[in-house]
């Protein structure tokens, strides 16, 4: 299974608007047209993606159903991937999914440099808003993840047309 865990994309700044909290803090306005861009390239990898799996917070949320969308596939939330998610909740999840050839979990940093670290057992990714990182674990395998590739925003945005 192909797990492409991504960072959500870009979001505004906790402050009057959001009663200065995390949690509502939405896409801005060019957050929302990047990651539809960063969608159309994401789509054009065509992994086989079976559902967008997301954070409860309202950033992610809006971030998923740019990318669901643009796959044709469902995003829902999944509690586990709120900020502090760790890769045990990210092998639960993909169990949650066995048989998918590949899942989108969309969350936040710093947990998905460190959730990525330790799927693939070292080596640390930087994860710009909006960058993807591609992991193969094949299903049942308890050990480390293969790293396949790692898309920062740019190369989304690329991907997808945009000159």
């Amino acid at each position: 299974m192909l797990i492409c865990l991504l960072r959500h994309g870009i979001a505004e700044d906790a402050g009057a608007d959001t009663g200065y909290a995390d949690a509502p803090r939405r896409l801005t306005r060019d957050g929302v047209e990047r990651m539809r861009r960063e969608a159309a390239g994401i789509r054009r990898l065509d992994m086989g993606v079976h559902a967008v799996i997301h954070s409860p917070l309202v950033r992610c949320a809006e971030t998923a159903a740019i990318v669901a969308d643009a796959l044709g596939v469902k995003a829902r939330a999944h509690d586990a991937l709120q900020p502090g998610a760790d890769a045990e909740a990210v092998r639960e999840i993909a169990a949650e999914n066995r048989g998918a050839d590949a899942i989108v979990l969309c969350g936040h940093q710093p947990d998905m440099s460190e959730i990525t670290y330790d799927l693939v057992r070292g080596g640390y990714v930087e994860f710009r808003k909006g960058t993807l990182a591609v992991i193969d674990i094949p299903d049942g395998h308890t050990g480390g993840g293969v790293l396949r590739a790692v898309y920062p925003p740019r190369s989304l945005r690329l991907l997808g047309g945009d000159a």
